[in-house]
């Protein structure tokens, strides 16, 4: 079947002419793959490069942590400000530009840190605790009725190859305590990587959401993509090509036990899982065209959810699990319609814009993040009256997925000629690149929030 107009949105937002579709999802997605490390260690596989907001959001110090021997190996304080940087609500005061004075053993002076105009400070330590550190920390307020005032106080042990979680963890409370909203600094990333000329050239990974301790979880000789995580963060569904045709799979991490989803003649793409968990919506071309479907996890009903004569792509549900977001060009160009399963209606979403592609719902609000095609395609906001913010001015971005706390959105993109990943703060003040190491990366997925 042939479109003079058809474009793919499962992986990378390229509009395609004249060819047949299943055939050039393969290669755009082969063209689109590159070469990226399997180090199976605690560094950090993607370096990151802050290129906007670090002047930007609350002023905030961070003071070095005092931190036992057999601790250091974790700078407890740096992986706080980073955290607390990239969320674009902060912007952390280098320890160099406070006031002489300002920390004594640790212990900060109130009126002396005041003076850098820093609303509160982070201190805390890390002590031997049984095999591992109690990490303690508190924040103190250092203005107006705040100053002098504990804010926030916490202690906890973990394991010593676990202090930079305990760091994530100091982050995710004081990006709480400012925000009211649950810190999603804990929280995993699922991307693919390849290596060409190895055995197993397409492998997908997960790793720390700034790149540090990478798994691989799946190494195939055949490309893989889209992964999406399930609610609880210990599965990912994703499609594989190990056959030679895309098939749908999910997998448990820790176990690797898989099961395919969907293995139908022609398309099988886009898994996309319910926020509740008992569903799975993906696109698949069996009937036809490419529309959008859904796997019933309890049941195990297949459901078609559109019927369509354009191409209808790229699910992805709401917050509520009560509908789904898809790409669609029934309108004549790619834009965004929603479809709601209490009254069965589908209704257009995005008006302005050549094109707009790869919905993802943000958590907490009633926007959208989007891929939109304005001088190239570029990631965007959509809010709840309809209106664009443009998020980033690169040109080749796809991929887009939402921090679970709404904060974030980690994408693809090329930087400096190289394809790799990309963050952006959903209100567009903190820019970042990350660039993997020893390669390039693609497709991301963001994971759950950790609740313990």
């Amino acid at each position: 079947m042939r479109h003079d107009t058809s474009f793919i949105g499962t992986y990378n937002c390229a509009y395609l002419k004249g060819q047949e579709f299943l055939e050039n999802m393969i290669k755009k997605f082969l063209a689109a793959l590159a070469v990226a490390s399997l180090a199976l260690n605690a560094h950090a596989a993607l370096q990151i490069e802050i290129t906007g907001g670090i002047n930007e959001g609350h002023k905030i110090a961070v003071i070095p942590f005092t931190q036992a021997q057999g601790s250091t190996g974790t700078n407890i304080a740096k992986v706080v400000s980073d955290d607390l940087t990239r969320s674009g609500k902060f912007a952390p005061i280098p320890m160099q530009q406070l006031p002489q004075g300002s920390v004594t053993n640790g212990q900060i002076n109130v009126d002396t840190a005041a003076q850098s105009g820093a609303e509160v400070a982070v201190t805390g330590k890390a002590e031997p605790a049984g095999n591992g550190f109690n990490v303690e920390f508190q924040v103190t307020g250092l203005q107006g009725a705040n100053k002098g005032k504990v804010l926030a106080h916490y202690s906890g042990v973990a394991p010593a190859n676990l202090l930079r979680q305990a760091a994530h963890r100091v982050s995710d409370r004081v990006y709480e305590l400012f925000t009211g909203q649950k810190g999603a600094f804990r929280t995993r990333i699922a991307y693919v990587v390849t290596r060409h000329g190895q055995g197993y050239p397409f492998v997908l990974m997960t790793s720390d959401y700034d790149g540090y301790n990478e798994r691989p979880v799946l190494k195939s000789t055949q490309p893989i993509m889209t992964p999406t995580w399930s609610p609880d963060g210990t599965r990912l569904a994703y499609v594989s090509f190990e056959a030679r045709q895309p098939a749908i799979f999910v997998q448990d991490i820790a176990s690797h036990k898989r099961t395919k989803l969907a293995s139908f003649p022609g398309l099988n793409s886009s898994p996309a899982w319910s926020p509740d968990g008992s569903k799975i919506a993906m696109t698949l071309s069996k009937d036809g065209q490419p529309d959008i479907y859904y796997y019933d996890l309890a049941s195990g009903s297949l459901n078609r959810v559109t019927d369509n004569r354009a191409i209808d792509t790229e699910p992805t549900w709401s917050a509520d699990s009560r509908s789904l977001f898809f790409t669609s060009e029934r309108g004549g160009k790619a834009q965004i319609y929603k479809y709601d399963f209490a009254t069965h209606s589908t209704d257009r979403i995005t008006y302005q814009g050549q094109m707009n592609l790869s919905a993802r719902a943000i958590p907490g609000s009633n926007s959208l993040i989007v891929v939109t095609r304005q001088n190239g395609f570029r990631v965007a906001r959509v809010d709840a009256d309809g209106s664009i913010y443009m998020l980033t001015t690169s040109s080749l971005d796809e991929s887009p997925s939402v921090a679970p706390n709404g904060s974030m959105v980690i994408y693809s993109t090329v930087y400096q000629g190289r394809k790799g990943l990309a963050l952006v703060s959903a209100d567009g003040r903190f820019k970042a690149y990350l660039p993997s190491t020893s390669g390039e990366v693609s497709s991301p997925a963001w994971g759950p929030l950790l609740e313990k």
